[in-house]
């Protein structure tokens, strides 16, 4: 169902900028009719929340698995519910993604520097 939905969207992205050059700016936000822009904007948002969520819940859950099996060394492991074995807190590795997220930040500066290391112009 997904891969559908993101080919039609990249297609119909496609396709604005070609029929229109001055959209280079924003063609997924620009796909939209004006009443809809406010509401997508809160939707990507709301996107970016759950897929960072995603990401950090990921890298605990890989981190656990990764020193029950040795290839990382013992670490700081916080169950956050006495009821799911798998809701894990690990101080270092969220302190390693605040690492990695500074860098990134300061690396690339700006959106538009962001914007051009996924190709657009």
């Amino acid at each position: 169902m997904v891969l559908p939905a993101v080919a039609l969207n990249y297609l119909g992205q496609g396709a604005l900028l070609i029929a229109d050059r001055t959209t280079m700016s924003a063609p997924f936000f620009l796909l939209t009719p004006g009443w809809a822009r406010s509401p997508m904007v809160l939707l990507a948002m709301a996107a970016t929340v759950i897929a960072s969520q995603a990401v950090i819940t990921g890298a605990f859950s890989l981190a656990s698995q990764a020193v029950q099996l040795g290839y990382l060394p013992r670490l700081r492991v916080v169950h956050t519910s006495a009821s799911r074995i798998g809701q894990v807190y690990m101080p270092w590795i969220n302190g390693m993604l605040m690492v990695a997220v500074l860098i990134l930040v300061f690396a690339f500066r700006s959106s538009a520097a962001l914007a051009y290391a996924y190709g657009w112009r």
